[in-house]
């Protein structure tokens, strides 16, 4: 029978129609670059962290338990064994942990995880989900859930986008949970089910009156209903939570000791958060459930309220917590099997069974909120792009690009030397490259270099051997600037003054508590004449107009420091630290040590000591009156 349902063959409409849906109208450029975008900045995040990316086999033996009430992609292979792909990326790692003895590691992996469409002869669903894992020798400590809660935290103040849904980071304890579920009534070995159930409604599944028509097949009484839901629907810190929980914990059954434990492990994991600088607010909500048979310990959850068709809606960016019992299964499971086939390798019980924590992020949700801002950012493809100007020069271009890339410089060359400048720059603006270097033979050692900067472009002609140089600096200067614009918004999100900074550039005000006050002052290389200096002045509150706007009802006053430099120069100020003292003083010895007008540059960096350090301004902002050009220092 197997033999047959192989023997099968594809009709070219089956073959056409499988993944139709998937194809269609999927691709997008701009999509493919913000995937990458966000990848390879969630990477950089879990490399800080010092961990390896890791995968595990694709394929797993179907196993009903271990994904109860979760619908599995299942097929069947060759010999007519079933098998799964991925419905997370933690099941098969732990597999993986367990057949390997692996005691210590930290991994993270990003890769597609599937579900089943009820449509025939369709391509499973897929997700992009993101893991992290901290995989430890057998300890008590919980600074490996803190380092976990705290990475992820980190991903969520990276993206401004994120930062402004306002995540809260929603803790609690099975053991918690277990003592609650006993304390009002529902017995032992119905506990796995009222978990399910819970977890059905906290993702809204299910309704209210459908969750009490469920527990009561378990005999729970309308009291116990009622203490139930007393326990489940409160969320707060653990001191306004105490009351509430003093009746578990003075019990003389197994309730106090789960109870207990689940207390004493979420206070010492709120110790350890707050000694980390975890920035998001963190809430203990006793009717978190979250795969209560996966996990064994602390478990949490990422949750912004966001609206949508109408109405608020939970939005779960991230969740996880401790396994250990996860990899105990795989463990036993591969001890009993080496013991009944292979008693000589020595006794079952020394296999260590390590500690486990692990955290899945939903990208594909990153991915959409990045993708649906009004002005999503700017991501590039490479830096340069090398046009060859005719035939004749295209060799001249490839030594060129030879040249970027061996240099460490991602550029792409023009194949095709007939396109016209026109096309080419609007393929740059739509791959965000922000250089092109048009090569001629015409031009002899030079090579004219055009730059895109949003709605301004610019052209400089500048000789070949300082073309590397010169799409470095490009780089570094945005690199500053993107860089710039994350730490102002991650600064302005802990301004009690106000709400998160737009960073859109969007000029609508959202309830101003009154308006900024601006103050230019103009510090040329030799005195600068009253006529000039109101010139500047004028010139620079118009540019800075939308600057303003997007701070009202963050911070009252703008120290604006108006310069002669060009912007080359003036993007190494960005160099400078604010800590204290000595960190000021030896940052601006390094950046003076690089640049030369030295009495000129050392009174602008006296004049930021003055309103940085000495009056702690919050933003003052640098500004070339040469290039029309500004950077917030921070």
């Amino acid at each position: 029978m197997v033999g047959q349902l192989f023997a099968q063959n594809t009709s070219p409409v089956m073959d056409y129609t499988y993944d139709i849906d998937l194809h269609k109208g999927s691709f997008s450029f701009n999509g493919a670059k913000l995937q990458q975008h966000v990848y390879e900045t969630i990477t950089r995040i879990f490399k800080k962290h010092g961990a390896v990316r890791l995968q595990t086999p694709l394929l797993l033996p179907r196993n009903r338990k271990l994904y109860d009430g979760s619908e599995l992609a299942c097929f069947m292979d060759h010999s007519g064994m079933l098998v799964t792909l991925p419905y997370d990326l933690r099941m098969a790692f732990s597999r993986y942990v367990a057949r390997n003895n692996i005691t210590h590691l930290k991994r993270y992996s990003i890769e597609r995880v599937f579900r089943p469409r009820k449509l025939d002869r369709a391509h499973p669903r897929e997700l992009l989900e993101c893991a992290f894992d901290i995989i430890t020798p057998v300890t008590s400590s919980l600074l490996p859930d803190a380092e976990t809660i705290y990475t992820i935290s980190e991903i969520v103040q990276e993206f401004p986008v994120l930062q402004e849904r306002n995540y809260n980071i929603y803790l609690n304890h099975t053991s918690l949970l277990k003592a609650i579920l006993l304390h009002s009534g529902v017995p032992e070995d119905k506990l796995s089910q009222a978990s399910s159930i819970l977890c059905e409604a906290m993702s809204e599944k299910l309704t209210k009156r459908e969750v009490e028509a469920k527990l009561c097949n378990f005999s729970l009484s309308t009291n116990s209903l009622q203490m139930l839901y007393k326990y489940i629907e409160q969320k707060g810190n653990l001191q306004d939570l105490a009351p509430l929980l003093t009746s578990l914990t003075k019990q003389k059954t197994a309730v106090t000791q789960l109870a207990k434990q689940g207390l004493k492990d979420l206070e010492e994991l709120t110790v350890l958060l707050r000694k980390l600088g975890v920035k998001l607010p963190v809430v203990v909500n006793l009717g978190l459930v979250y795969k209560v048979q996966h996990h064994c310990g602390i478990i949490f959850q990422f949750v912004a309220f966001i609206r949508k068709r109408k109405r608020t809606v939970p939005d779960i960016l991230a969740a996880g917590g401790r396994y250990d019992h996860l990899d105990a299964v795989y463990v036993l499971s591969f001890v009993l099997c080496a013991a009944r086939s292979w008693s000589f390798r020595g006794p079952a019980s020394t296999v260590p069974v390590p500690s486990a924590v692990g955290a899945s992020v939903a990208l594909d949700k990153v991915c959409a909120a990045i993708a649906n801002m009004e002005e999503p950012p700017s991501v590039s493809s490479c830096d340069a792009l090398v046009v060859p100007v005719g035939h004749s020069s295209m060799s001249r271009a490839i030594n060129v690009v030879q040249k970027l890339w061996s240099t460490g410089v991602s550029a792409d060359i023009a194949y095709d030397v007939s396109q016209s400048q026109e096309t080419l720059m609007e393929h740059c603006r739509l791959a965000g490259i922000s250089c092109m270097a048009l090569v001629s033979d015409k031009e002899g050692n030079y090579v004219k270099v055009k730059s895109f900067e949003k709605d301004r472009q610019s052209e400089k002609r500048i000789p070949e051997s300082d073309l590397v140089d010169h799409i470095i600096q490009k780089c570094r200067t945005k690199f500053f600037e993107d860089r710039n614009i994350r730490e102002m918004s991650e600064s302005m999100s802990q301004n009690p003054k106000g709400s998160l900074l737009n960073t859109t550039g969007s000029s609508e005000q959202h309830g101003s508590s009154g308006p900024v006050n601006m103050n230019v002052n103009v510090i040329g290389p030799d005195k600068v004449s009253s006529n000039i200096r109101r010139r500047y002045e004028t010139q620079i509150q118009t540019r800075l107009q939308n600057l303003a706007s997007n701070l009202q009802n963050k911070t009252n006053d703008i120290e604006v420091l108006a310069v002669d430099l060009n912007k080359e120069t003036l993007v190494n100020f960005l160099s400078l630290e604010f800590e204290n003292e000595e960190q000021f003083n030896s940052s601006v010895k390094t950046l003076l040590s690089r640049l030369p007008k030295q009495r000129y540059l050392k009174s602008i960096c006296d004049e930021i000591h003055h309103f940085k350090m000495t009056k702690k301004l919050a933003v003052v902002v640098l500004y070339s009156y040469k290039d029309d050009y500004y950077k917030i220092l921070l």
